[in-house]
């Protein structure tokens, strides 16, 4: 069994080793029970190549009953951002219930004002997925309403950004944006992107 091949730079090799992972799994699972912790670790393996990869295989996961839920809870935000990607796939492989990734969603909010633009972006367009789910709720609405009013430009932004699909999905009212629609406002002065960007979401809104 080629376990370091699990972790290899080459596509090929990961895929091949997978294979043998899988077919191993499937005709004696009690022979990987000593390996269960090295495999957990491909989930949040520094390589997004190698997690993604491991992240593919969560039946597998569930059949050697291997626990996931570090991975949403970790101190990288691109490794977490990858585990929160996932979480409907999490759910309907039966690794954790719905109710368990609700109450890990605490572990989410840092993504929403991570350093890396890239992450920052991408889980802003993922918590419209978790409000239409259901795993961000009623009563997170202030917190992501904390966001329209953030210090951080581009934070702010992206935040302003997502206003109408949580209209549309009934989790922000129009009372709720008008009351925050002084701090989209204030980016619109001057001539900088931000503040171009700004303007064209006023003119979105309506405001």
């Amino acid at each position: 069994m080629d376990l370091a091949g699990l972790r290899s730079l080459d596509p090929e090799r990961r895929r091949r080793a997978w294979e043998e992972l899988e077919s191993l799994a499937s005709r004696s699972p009690k022979e990987l029970e000593d390996k269960r912790l090295y495999i957990r670790s491909l989930l949040w393996h520094k390589m997004q190549g190698v997690r993604e990869e491991a992240w593919k295989h969560l039946p597998l996961y569930k059949r050697l009953e291997v626990d996931v839920e570090r991975a949403f809870r970790a101190n990288s935000d691109r490794i977490k951002l990858t585990a929160w990607s996932h979480y409907p796939d999490v759910i309907s492989s039966g690794l954790m219930t719905r109710e368990q990734v609700v109450k890990m969603r605490q572990h989410f909010w840092r993504l929403l004002r991570s350093f890396y633009p890239t992450v920052r972006k991408k889980a802003w367009a993922l918590l419209v997925s978790m409000v239409r789910d259901g795993i961000v709720q009623e009563g997170d609405k202030e917190k992501v309403l904390s966001y329209l009013s953030h210090r951080k430009v581009s934070v702010r932004l992206l935040a302003w950004s997502k206003v109408r699909e949580l209209g549309e999905l009934g989790f922000l009212t129009r009372e709720d944006v008008e009351r925050k629609e002084v701090f989209l406002k204030e980016l619109t002065q001057g001539e900088s992107r931000a503040s171009a960007r700004a303007r064209k979401l006023v003119e979105v809104l309506r405001l």
